[in-house]
This record gives C-alpha cells, sequence and structure tokens, in this order.
C-alpha cells in the first residue's frame, strides 16, 4: 500500500517521496534564517489583490501526520517534540493537547467541522488504538474486541463516522458514537488486512487491501452494496486519497512493476476506475480533492522536477508553475479553487505557496502582515474554504488567518540560537515578537530542557514589537529542546523552540 507523499526538512531541501504507513515527519523546530526583505509587504504582484494574513503560532516539534483544518479554522495536529509524539487541537483562540492518562503517543488522522477528532494513539505498551475526540467527550477509545489486536482510525466525516481497521487479522470498520463499531467484512477479492482510509458525508468508505504481502488494491463500501473492488484497470498498487460528495473515490495507482511511476485515477459508478494520465509528465499523483472533484497533486518528469498540478472535469490537468526553481507540489485545494503547498524559488530554497487561476503562483511570505524579523514559511498543508492556511515555518507550525481585522494577538518568530554548543559555555538565544493587539506582554518565559528555566533577563520592544533574549550553561552532553514561551496581556501562551546539541568542553576531548 503506497500512495506518494514528500518527505521535506526545515532546511527547505526536497526529500524522496514515501508511501503510506510510513509516517511522514517534517521538522518545524525553527531553523535561524534571515527574513525576506519582501516580508510583510502585501503586495499583489498581478491580477486582483492577494489577501494578507495574520500569523498565529501553533507549536513547535515534529509533525508526525499531516495537519487537518477544518472551516471554523479550527486545526487539529501532532508533534513531536523530545521523543515523545502528542497530538493538539486548536479551538481559534487556544491550542490544547488531547490524549488520555497512559497514551504514550498520539497521531491524529481526522478533524470535522464540529471539532471532532479521529486518529490513533499507542499505550506504553506499544498497543494501538483507534480514537474519536471531542471538547466535551474527551477521548474515547475505539477497542478491538479482547483477543482480536489493535485498532487504528484513518478519517472522520462531519457526522462523526469514522473509519479504519480493528482486529488481528485487519477488518475495516465503521463506527459512530450511536451505532458503535462496525466489521464491514473482508472477501475472497478483498481479504484481510484491509482498511478504511477515507469516507464523504454520505457515509461511503474507500479503502485499500494488501494481497499477498506485494498487490494493494482499492474498494468502496456502502451500505446498500457492501465491499466492492473498483480496481478495474489491474494496478499492481492502487491506494484511495479522497471520496468526493457524489461517491466518486480518487486516488493513485501504479499500473505495472516496470512502469515509469505512479498515475492518478478518478472512479465513479458509472465509468469505474478511469486513468487520469501524467500531462506532460512521465508520472503524477493524488494528494487531495474537493467534494466537488478538484484534485490537487503534482507531476514528476523524468529529469527529477516536480511541478504541482490541478485537475478539474473541466479542465483536464495542467501544471501550476513554480516560484522559479526547479519543483513544487500542491498538497491541498478548496471549494474555491485555491490550491496550497511548497515551490522552490529561484535560489533553491523552499516556499510556502497559494494558488488561484487569476493570479497564479503566489509566495505566502509576502502576503504576511504584522509578521516578526526573520519569520519564513517553507511549505503550506491545509487550506479551508474561508482561505485560511496551516503551513510550517523555522517558528514551527502556524496558522495563517485573512487579515479581516483579525485580533490574533502575539505572533512569534523563529528561536534563534546555535545549532551547537560545548559543556560550560554560555548558549544566547534571543526570540522576536510582534503584538498584534497592541496591549502589550506579560511575561516571556524560557525552558532549557535540562530541568531549569525561567523568566527573561532582557527585554525590549517598541511599537508593538519586542525581542527578549537569555543566555543558559548546559553542564552535561547531549540534545536539548529548548523553548520560550511568550505570554500576551489577556492570558494567550505562545510556545517556539528548537533542539540544540550540547557537545563535550574540547579540554575534556580525547588527545
Amino acid at each position: 500500500m503506497r500512495f506518494p507523499m514528500i518527505l521535506l526538512s526545515s532546511a527547505g531541501a526536497v526529500g524522496q517521496r514515501v508511501w503510506p504507513g510510513l509516517l511522514l515527519l517534517l521538522s518545524v523546530q525553527g531553523t535561524a534564517g534571515a527574513a525576506p526583505a519582501w516580508a510583510g509587504s502585501g503586495t499583489a504582484d498581478a491580477g486582483r489583490p492577494q489577501a494578507t494574513y495574520r500569523v498565529i503560532n501553533l507549536g513547535p516539534g515534529t509533525i508526525a501526520a499531516y495537519p487537518h483544518l477544518n472551516a471554523a479554522g479550527q486545526a487539529a495536529f501532532s508533534l513531536t517534540n523530545d521523543n515523545r509524539t502528542a497530538g493538539f487541537f486548536y479551538d481559534g483562540n487556544v491550542v490544547r493537547q488531547i490524549g488520555a492518562p497512559g497514551r504514550h503517543t498520539v497521531y491524529v488522522n481526522g478533524l470535522n467541522d464540529a471539532g471532532q477528532i479521529a486518529g490513533t494513539s499507542v499505550n506504553e505498551e506499544g498497543i494501538e488504538s483507534a480514537f474519536f475526540w471531542s471538547a466535551g467527550s474527551g477521548m474515547v477509545d475505539i477497542r478491538a474486541e479482547p483477543g482480536r489486536g489493535r485498532s487504528y482510525s484513518w478519517a472522520i466525516n462531519h457526522h462523526g463516522v469514522m473509519t479504519g481497521s480493528f482486529g488481528a487479522a485487519g477488518h475495516p470498520f465503521r463506527w459512530s458514537m450511536a451505532g458503535g463499531l462496525e466489521d464491514l467484512g473482508v472477501t475472497l477479492g478483498i481479504p484481510a488486512p484491509a482498511a478504511g482510509r477515507v469516507l464523504n458525508d454520505a457515509g461511503l468508505i474507500a479503502g485499500v487491501t494488501t494481497i499477498d504481502d506485494e498487490v494493494t488494491r482499492v474498494f468502496v463500501w456502502s451500505r446498500s452494496g457492501g465491499v466492492v473492488d473498483i480496481d478495474t484497470l489491474g494496478s499492481i498498487e492502487s491506494s484511495p486519497v479522497a471520496v468526493g460528495a457524489g461517491g466518486e473515490v480518487a486516488g493513485n495507482r501504479l499500473a505495472s512493476a516496470d512502469d515509469a511511476g505512479d498515475r492518478p485515477f478518478l472512479w465513479t459508478r458509472s465509468t469505474g476506475m478511469v486513468d487520469l494520465g501524467t500531462g506532460p509528465g512521465t508520472s503524477a499523483w493524488v494528494n487531495a480533492m474537493t467534494p466537488g472533484l478538484h484534485i490537487a497533486g503534482a507531476i514528476g518528469h523524468a529529469d527529477g522536477r516536480q511541478h504541482a498540478m490541478s485537475w478539474t472535469r473541466h479542465g483536464g490537468m495542467h501544471e501550476l508553475g513554480t516560484l522559479g526553481g526547479r519543483t513544487s507540489v500542491a498538497r491541498d485545494v478548496n471549494a474555491k479553487g485555491q490550491i496550497v503547498g511548497f515551490a522552490e524559488d529561484g535560489a533553491g530554497v523552499m516556499r510556502a505557496f497559494v494558488w488561484r487561476a487569476d493570479s497564479g503562483m503566489r509566495d505566502l511570505n509576502r502576503y504576511l502582515r504584522h509578521a516578526p524579523s526573520g519569520l519564513v514559511l517553507d511549505h503550506a498543508m491545509a487550506i479551508n474554504d474561508s482561505g485560511a492556511i496551516v503551513a510550517t515555518s523555522n517558528a514551527g507550525l502556524v496558522l495563517l488567518q485573512p487579515d479581516r481585522g483579525c485580533r490574533c494577538g502575539h505572533t512569534l518568530g523563529p528561536l534563534e540560537a546555535p545549532r551547537t554548543v560545548e559543556v560550560g559555555a554560555a548558549l544566547q538565544a534571543s526570540v522576536a515578537w510582534v503584538d498584534g493587539d497592541r496591549i502589550g506582554t506579560r511575561s516571556v518565559e524560557w525552558s532549557w530542557g535540562d530541568g531549569s528555566g525561567g523568566a527573561a533577563r532582557v527585554l525590549t520592544g517598541v511599537g508593538g514589537a519586542g525581542q527578549a533574549t537569555a543566555q543558559h550553561g548546559f553542564s552535561v552532553p547531549g540534545v536539548y529542546q529548548i523553548t520560550v514561551t511568550v505570554v500576551s496581556h489577556d492570558g494567550r501562551r505562545m510556545v517556539v523552540g528548537r533542539e540544540v546539541a550540547v557537545l563535550p568542553a574540547r579540554a575534556e576531548l580525547p588527545h
């Protein structure tokens, strides 16, 4: 089972494609970087004016799964810090950690417009359990029956219906709070292990089964039709990505072992599985699709270039270009036709982009309002129909809100500090911020990752912008997660962080 993703680092290098079942690890821990000279300008390049955005810090760490964004601008995501992966929910005002006692790891895999989350948690014994979470219910385990193994939850629709896999054999399931867990069953053509992967609000589920550990096939399940194999093209591998409002399924397939690469498909009951082709490239893949069947992804070329891709029934497949470099990839698309992702600029540096048909591809860094010095966005990962965007940056995961008089509080830039320091030497660190509400800063707190911390000793500020600096000496070599928390007068807390490697003092090294 596999579908294309892009493995990225916070430094902006484009890595290899990885496949589902493997977790995407994307560092958002805050590499230092100079602010673009144009950051915050808000000047449109062409077409009607581009929106400007206010930045809300969601948190530092390494992304363990792609983040999710709903219509209300709420976000759900998983971040790894200090070798521990936790789930988080931004409710439109504050970020809260989700979980339950004994849950060592929490992967967030879905979010609906009601603020309900689907995911998988791992306890201290390493046992995975699907879960449903809401602010009212907390975390509800979707436990497999005794003796039937683990469970995994992959998606949730707007009615609170989830799908995934459960049991030792791996059966696909449907779950709701009212109906509980329902085994969707397996057949000779769709054997275990199988899992529901995506679903629509009408309850049609698309999933994938693994046959003989080598071949994967896509299936759909409905109440009336049961489990049906839909890979009518005979692919050696296929996997679903999204389900349309009318039950259409988009995904990716590998036609044969010697094929040049993946190819996107669209399945409907009337047409069956249709190969969408590769445009001008040798391969192509789907990363997202709207309920109205606007597809976003990428096209791969024989020379290694990747270009962001859009497909619609009326317009077909076309490339979206780049920001001057060789590579771009579209990650998400909304009902208004806005597409987000990442693209290399002329210097080969990765930048987050938003694309519209009337204005083309834009570097989101050009449209930040009241952004602190040094903040750089490198990958836009989700967009809702109101135009809010979740992106990674050198200050961690952030939410971009279209600036409509948003009272967004403080925005923090990256935590600036050396990557390495010797034992006993003074580590110099600083962070800059912008106070969007002009109501002032209550406190700045440092945590050095070795059990010590304290309030910032040096604070400066003028005209709503501020900066804090501090220094610290470490006594033991190791890798430490440093964080700084800025608390505004209304009590909102913004956190950024980064890892620092503490090396033995040179005088202590063996000769």
